[in-house]
């Protein structure tokens, strides 16, 4: 359709000219969603909408331009020369100014949607009344996009300046905030669009905005709504701080006000005139006195609710509202965009009992992106098979494995035999940011009324412990000696699936099942870990008093026997200082004399023993979609390069933890525990260090996995089956194997399928570690001390690695975006055993996540770099080059001094 114009509320005045159903492409969302909540009788004032056809002369004017030409000339090339700067934008909004007006049919077209919207008396050149004039895009305010605040709006507007006021909202088009907006989005900037409305200007009394779902946690079941008084603009504008009031409606039967917070609002905007328009601002009388009273809080949060279930279908929105002489109207309303969607499986109804989950990647690994549809089949089937405790699924299970993401359901495993203690000792006690988010919670709140199906595991508990206690004995006889046997049933393993190819018409949940099996027999004799952990705590509890030894102590565990990650760092810098490294420049000549066979026989084994023993790491590891290292050698060679061979984390490494050895010997002397001091020690380094090997295994099977996946996503390809062949991660073993016996079966429509519900959550880029099913996201709070309340450009964190050192901070989102020198503080949101060459040259490690067991704390504990993690948006609010000073045993970041930026001319 090409509609002209559109009114609202409908009430049959449109006009055979203005049609009935407008679509999104005609009116754009906001316009759409006024039009459509009108039908449904909520409270909108009466107003009109000139659609996109009915600006088409104008748009196409504007395209006619030689500005308009040199910004679509410019979009499109790549160089940053060519960028496009506000002063492009700005030259084209002045053509819109000097050069827009109505032509002959335009004008007929507003004076009859006027007279629709506002009665036959209406006239747009002498009687319009007072309007606020809105733009409504195309793309703007869709699920997933928001252009909040960047196109215009014209309060207070009369018929003597209407014409002015569609133009300004017109040129706001191609506001530069737009084109940024929609560059960083990858929307098109050569095709604009707009809508415009005009709606009837209410005098308010006092107004706002009003969320159906709590913006600061998340939480489905909290209405958040700011006000001020007088019109809206103040509120969404931001040129005041609004009153906020919160209103709980979990219980149905029992909707109440949780929380106010009444602002010190010094000023508002006001309707000039109630007959001649504008607007004036004017400092409050009150300016603490509550905006609402809490009757009107109620009704607000009751349209909120009304509009949220009878528009958006139960989908979380915003609305604009405003009083007027005790009238309450919707201005406005549209899907709130930035929130954190919860998978409909983990959902409880409003009123019912709850669950928390905590996402065990997001916790231990560190990484928020979905794992493939292969990639999570792969991990929770190896997982239950190594803890067969935890393999129970689904809403009554432990654990949830869905659409990439895994979660343990923390309300089942306190039902478990021993639930609490594993809360408890295994997670509280070892992360103090997921301690203090559970000390935020009442966890009453999230226990069942019942024993769900899956926490009935005491049986497989009783099994798990039989299995597991001979090698537990056998740790505690042998001690430092306990692990040999693991060793070299490890080892022969990671040869096994170096070497070994199998049948490529071999179904894949054969070759998984043979391969997890040999997981399984080698990672049951990890029980030998327990002398590890049992002399490391008695070494702490021998030093318990004294000062200065946990420190000593945490350097001591630095750089153990049989950490493979800490391993891998060591061959690398052997590596790194090969003459074959350091004489090759590039990673095509160096990459060009491996296949030449050019290098000395002594480095290419070398080489070839690292690519077997770690070739299969890499970012995303656990994964089974994500590239290997032997996959992708260039990067290995530029890592490599980066390496400062001369002053470096690992040639300190053990200068360090001597030191240490030295002074807690000293110390146990004096306390008459030198004998029982010398035991300890070395059982812990001789142990503890395997407690990263069980994971290093399951990434060599992963990878050996990944091989074979190949191996028949090639024969799948070829039989025109798949596009490509990484499609195949995008399906489950069962549905390989089935399709390996079965050619008739139709795998892409199987991929669409397995994709989907990942695909509508990927602009998710931060999830959260715990959050409930009725959305809340769950976070403890670190309460700073007095002294650090003095200190400016102050960060709180947790601490995991003891030291304090000062550096200029690097901050970066992947391992490969850039080096970092020897000095630098790496800034990261997390690590993972890819970042590992990083560690190697940083001085200093800040994370936004991850806690004492997570890669990155382990590998800068074994490296001895000082590290703090737990502050959130530390990746925003460090800057590359602030100069930091990170205190790894206080939990704190300072910023000695930003960088200075240099100034844009844009």
């Amino acid at each position: 359709m090409n509609n002209k114009y559109y009114v609202f509320p409908n009430n049959n005045k449109q006009g055979d000219e203005a049609g009935d159903a407008p679509t999104l492409s005609e009116v754009g969302g906001k316009a759409l969603s006024l039009i459509q909540t009108s039908a449904l009788q909520l409270p909108v004032p009466p107003g009109f909408v000139l659609s996109v056809s009915f600006f088409q002369p104008w748009l196409e004017q504007i395209q006619a331009t030689e500005e308009w030409k040199s910004f679509t000339a410019r979009s499109s090339a790549s160089s940053e020369d060519t960028a496009i700067t506000r002063e492009d934008c700005n030259a084209i909004k002045e053509q819109c100014e000097k050069t827009l007006h109505l032509n002959a049919e335009q004008r007929r077209y507003l004076q009859n949607a006027a007279k629709a919207a506002f009665g036959h008396e209406a006239d747009v050149e002498t009687n319009l009344g007072i309007v606020a004039v809105r733009s409504s895009s195309p793309e703007e305010d869709l699920e997933g996009t928001s252009f909040a605040g960047g196109y215009d709006t014209s309060l207070g507007v009369t018929s003597s300046n209407l014409i002015e006021a569609l133009i300004h909202s017109f040129a706001s088009l191609f506001d530069h905030r737009i084109y940024l907006y929609k560059i960083q989005h990858g929307m098109a900037v050569d095709t604009p669009r707009i809508a415009i409305i005009a709606m009837r200007q209410i005098a308010s009394d006092v107004s706002g905005v009003g969320f159906s779902l709590n913006p600061n946690n998340n939480c489905y079941d909290e209405i958040v709504i700011s006000a001020n008084f007088g019109l809206g603009k103040s509120v969404v504008g931001g040129t005041v701080t609004p009153d906020t009031y919160v209103v709980d409606r979990f219980d149905v039967d029992d909707i109440r006000i949780i929380s106010k917070k009444v602002a010190d609002k010094k000023a508002s905007i006001w309707l000039d005139d109630e007959t001649s328009g504008g607007t004036r601002e004017e400092c409050n009388k009150s300016p603490t006195e509550q905006a609402l009273t809490d009757d009107q809080i109620m009704e607000v949060a009751k349209l909120v609710s009304d509009v949220e279930e009878r528009y958006f279908n139960g989908s979380p929105t915003d609305i604009e509202w405003a009083f007027h002489n005790d009238t309450l109207y919707l201005l406005q309303a549209r899907p709130v965009t930035a929130y954190v969607p919860l998978f409909t499986e983990m959902m409880t109804d409003r009123g019912k009992e709850k669950r928390l989950y905590l996402d065990i990647i997001v916790m231990t690994q560190g990484f928020s992106e979905p794992f493939s549809t292969l990639g999570l089949d792969i991990w929770k089937s190896a997982l239950q098979r190594m803890k067969p405790t935890m393999s129970t699924e689904g809403f009554d299970g432990l654990l949830f494995n869905i659409h990439g993401r895994e979660y343990m359901n923390i309300s089942n495993i306190i039902m478990m035999t021993g639930g609490s203690a594993m809360l408890n000792k295994g997670l509280r006690a070892n992360d103090k940011s997921i301690d203090r988010a559970f000390a935020s919670i009442d966890l009453k709140e999230y226990t069942p009324s019942y024993m769900p199906e899956g926490s009935k595991v005491f049986l497989k508990q009783i099994k798990q412990l039989i299995i597991t206690l001979p090698n537990a004995l056998r740790g505690l006889y042998y001690g430092k000696d306990s692990m040999s046997k693991y060793v070299e049933d490890s080892n022969a393993v990671v040869e096994h699936c170096h070497s070994h190819e199998f049948p490529v018409n071999k179904p894949f949940v054969e070759v998984f099942d043979e391969l997890s099996s040999y997981l399984v027999e080698v990672v049951t004799q990890v029980g030998g870990l327990i002398s590890g952990m049992i002399s490391k705590s008695l070494l702490h509890r021998m030093f318990w008093n004294c000062k200065g030894a946990e420190d000593n102590l945490i350097n001591l565990s630095m750089d153990l026997n049989g950490n493979p990650t800490s391993d891998m760092g060591h061959f690398m810098v052997r590596l790194a200082s090969c003459p074959e490294i350091q004489e090759t420049n590039t990673s095509e000549e160096f990459l060009k004399k491996m296949a030449e066979g050019s290098f000395s026989p002594e480095f290419i084994a070398l080489y070839s023993d690292y690519l077997k023993r770690f070739g299969c790491r890499g970012i995303k590891e656990i994964d089974v979609a994500t590239l290997r290292t032997y996959e992708k050698q260039d990067e290995l060679f530029n890592t490599l390069k980066q390496i400062d061979v001369n002053n470096n984390q690992i040639n300190n490494v053990r200068e360090r933890r001597e030191k240490a050895y030295q002074e807690l010997l000293s110390l146990a002397k004096e306390i008459g525990k030198e004998k029982s001091f010398i035991h300890h020690a070395s059982v812990m380094q001789g142990v503890l260090g395997y407690r990263e090997h069980p994971k290093y295994m399951l990434v060599v099977i992963i990878a050996a996995c990944r091989r074979h996946a190949l191996r028949v996503a090639e024969v799948f390809v070829d039989q025109g089956r798949l596009n490509h062949v990484d499609q195949i991660f995008s399906l489950t073993m069962i549905q390989i194997s089935n399709a390996q016996k079965d050619e008739s079966m139709d795998i892409l429509s199987l991929v669409k399928e397995n994709l989907k519900p990942v695909e509508e959550v990927r602009h998710i880029k931060n999830w959260p570690v715990m959050i409930d099913s009725r959305g809340k996201i769950i976070r403890g709070k670190r309460v700073m001390t007095e002294d650090e309340m003095k200190m400016e450009g102050l960060l709180i964190g947790d601490p995991i690695s003891p030291g304090i050192v000062r550096g200029r901070a690097k901050v970066l989102m992947d391992p490969y975006e850039k080096p970092i020198q020897a000095g630098e503080i790496l800034v990261a949101r997390f690590t993972e055993p890819s970042w590992t060459p990083l560690f190697i040259n940083c001085d200093g490690v800040l994370m936004e996540i991850g806690g004492p067991m997570q890669h990155g704390a382990i590998i800068a504990r074994e490296y001895g770099i000082p590290c703090v993690s737990g502050i959130d948006n530390a990746t925003k609010l460090v800057k590359d080059g602030d100069l930091l000073e990170l205190d790894g045993s206080n939990g704190t970041v300072q910023i000695i001094e930003e960088k200075k930026q240099s100034k844009s001319p844009n």
